[in-house]
């Protein structure tokens, strides 16, 4: 195998939680001496300096449609996309294409050019298997079986961050390879902690809990905002996105607060955060929120920011890498999931017995050197090519 191999990233997700993903796993390949090309959408990573090459041909994210105009946008960006990719990989000749994750929407309309690729000319792939199961399906059951099953035809392997449950749903043919997810770097605040919650409105004695990242209904942040009524020492601030049309928006949370009137004890920060405002986020706070549906199977990468910023975290999802790793280096503390009397018993144990989480041995752990070498190796061991 080539000892500075070529390696292909595919990233149509312009920000959130698989952009940053793919923008330190690309930079730990380049340091790890990979020569990496990412195919990115032009607001990628929020126009950032990378260490690595990239190659704004993608489509950035649908704005301004809504109905039947945005899902046809929307399909034709999943489908145009990845036909760009076939271009791109016979002119870059890779050693390895990597997909920043397993995408199996509309697979019968893209993924010919790809199998082709792979079983004719012998290209290899690796998608990052960042949600194992497949609980979201567009269209009747037997097109998103099809579609899972055609999606993972042109694979090597798959980068996973736990053991998959059983039965496994990538198929036997394909490898698994299991990687952390590294910690997040946070620039630091411009602002001290006392300057931060002062201009928050926090008073002496509350404890801020920080929802942070794309806002989705699977975060159960309505629940978080009605257990502050049983909370009074909490203290809640929401930062990020609202995800997309059909998730709460930011005034349905208001509402709600100012329902319960809790409203006083909110803080709400709509859009994208930058790199500059995202240190005083985590500065201020004291605890972060990860509190996921039981649709939740993955890693958190939220969770890599706050392990970074030394914040304890209160967590509730599936039998998930995220659930593992906060039990493991005891991070904060852990509750059934979509269910408000934990989140409750959760805000009040977190203020009043604060965990002692093993920080250093998680970042040991959590380590995208690591990342990068099991998958360069992963490359090493494939059998070897005529293609290029």
């Amino acid at each position: 195998m080539n000892p500075f191999p070529k390696i292909l990233i595919f990233s149509p997700s312009a920000s959130g939680g698989i952009a940053e993903h793919t923008f330190y796993q690309a930079r730990a390949l380049e340091k790890a001496g990979a020569k990496v090309v990412c195919l990115v959408p032009p607001s990628f990573s929020g126009g950032r300096n990378t260490d690595f090459e990239t190659i704004p041909c993608l489509p950035d994210p649908v704005e301004g449609a809504s109905g039947l105009m945005k899902k046809l946008r929307m399909a034709w960006g999943i489908i145009s996309s990845q036909y760009v990719l076939a271009w791109q990989i016979i002119k870059h000749r890779p050693d390895l294409v990597l997909l920043d994750s397993y995408l199996e929407y509309l697979a019968p309309l893209w993924v010919d050019p790809h199998i082709i690729l792979s079983r004719i000319f012998g290209v290899r792939y690796v998608a990052n298997l960042h949600d194992p199961v497949r609980s979201y399906a567009i269209g009747p059951k037997w097109w998103h079986k099809l579609s899972v099953w055609l999606a993972y035809q042109p694979l090597d392997f798959v980068l996973i961050h736990d053991k998959l449950p059983v039965p496994s749903p990538v198929p036997s043919r394909v490898r698994t390879v299991e990687v952390p997810v590294g910690v997040y770097d946070i620039r630091p605040s411009a602002k001290n902690r006392d300057v931060i919650r002062r201009e928050w409105g926090v008073k002496v004695g509350q404890k801020i809990f920080l929802a942070f990242g794309y806002v989705r209904d699977g975060k159960n942040l309505d629940l978080a905002i009605r257990a502050l009524a049983e909370v009074p020492e909490a203290f809640l601030v929401i930062a990020g996105s609202v995800a997309s049309s059909k998730d709460r928006t930011y005034l349905e949370y208001k509402a709600l607060a100012s329902q319960l009137g809790v409203v006083d004890r909110c803080r709400f920060f709509e859009g994208f955060v930058s790199d500059e405002a995202l240190g005083g986020y985590f500065e201020g706070t004291d605890f972060v929120l990860l509190t996921y549906s039981a649709n939740f199977h993955s890693q958190s990468g939220v969770l890599n920011i706050a392990a970074k910023a030394l914040k304890p975290v209160l967590a509730s999802a599936a039998p998930s890498p995220l659930m593992e790793s906060v039990k493991a280096f005891s991070l904060g503390v852990s509750i059934p999931p979509d269910e408000l009397d934990p989140l409750i018993w959760g805000m009040k144990e977190l203020i009043s017995n604060t965990p002692d989480p093993r920080w250093d041995k998680y970042a040991a752990a959590a380590s995208w050197e690591a990342n990068a070498r099991a998958i360069l190796h992963a490359l090493d061991s494939l059998p070897r090519t005529s293609h290029k």
